[in-house]
């Protein structure tokens, strides 16, 4: 199984465990993961998140048999389009996360999609979190902001040749698809880390709406318990074809560096 949402670093509004690469390594494994893509939750924080990616190639790099980079970029800060070049680059990194709402802007910014134009370029897929933690639940000095859907889906429908990773959102079949079938997105992918439990019903649900080759397994660690991803995964009644792509097969592709790869 590949893991395509978990990520290392401190979490300044409460402690959480397994912070370090190895230490989050081991802790997967455990759980019969065999690789996963990170990102750096300081990226999350720094003035200049480029920081941040510096640091996780720092980490991961005794770990490439195991984790790929996900890059933290903020198109609202003037160095983007040298930063992104840096991360596909030097630094290897396998896609780009956008944070808006931590970095205090708007999907539907010209900024935004034109890193996100430029990621497509490049060959890289983008990462969205509608969520780090659960808001209601926050520390004072969290934001309080998430990313709806329907940002996801203009941002996706706007830059086509680009692939968008939708992260941390309970998703269900009418996110991904209209009533009569037709998928909303052809280049919009989603993750399973916070998809209803349901004994794995709602997961089934979702690949046969979006089809297995836009549904990614992921568990959102170490910020939440894997156990109960790989049960959906275990207990959702798909045919062994989707399971392979869910598993890690989507992932593998995904992450295969493309320029100009559509969907």
């Amino acid at each position: 199984m590949f893991d395509i949402n978990v990520a290392v670093g401190h979490w300044p509004f409460r402690r959480i465990p397994h912070q370090s690469a190895e230490s989050l390594r081991h802790h997967l494994r455990r759980h019969g993961i065999s690789g996963a893509a990170a990102t750096h939750t300081h990226g999350l924080f720094y003035r200049n998140c480029h920081d941040a990616n510096l640091e996780l190639a720092e980490m991961l790099a005794a770990h490439g048999d195991f984790f790929v980079g996900i890059a933290t970029l903020n198109p609202a800060y003037p160095a983007w389009e040298k930063d992104l070049a840096a991360c596909v680059g030097a630094l290897r990194m396998a896609g780009v996360r956008l944070a808006p709402a931590y970095h205090n802007y708007a999907l539907g910014n010209a900024c935004a999609r034109d890193l996100v134009r430029a990621a497509a370029a490049c060959g890289v897929p983008v990462f969205v979190p509608h969520r780090i933690v659960d808001v209601r639940q926050r520390h004072w000095l969290d934001t309080e902001t998430v990313v709806t859907p329907g940002e996801v889906i203009a941002l996706a429908r706007a830059v086509p040749e680009a692939r968008i990773v939708f992260l941390e959102y309970p998703v269900s079949p009418g996110v991904v698809a209209a009533a009569d079938g037709t998928v909303l997105c052809p280049n919009l992918y989603v993750e399973t880390s916070r998809m209803v439990s349901a004994y794995g019903q709602v997961l089934a649900a979702v690949v046969r709406a979006a089809g297995p080759e836009r549904v990614l397994f992921g568990s959102g660690a170490p910020f939440k318990e894997v156990m109960p991803a790989t049960l959906k995964l275990a207990h959702a009644e798909l045919t062994e074809a989707e399971r392979i792509l869910v598993c890690g097969g989507t992932a593998a592709r995904l992450l295969a560096r493309t320029p100009g790869a559509g969907p």
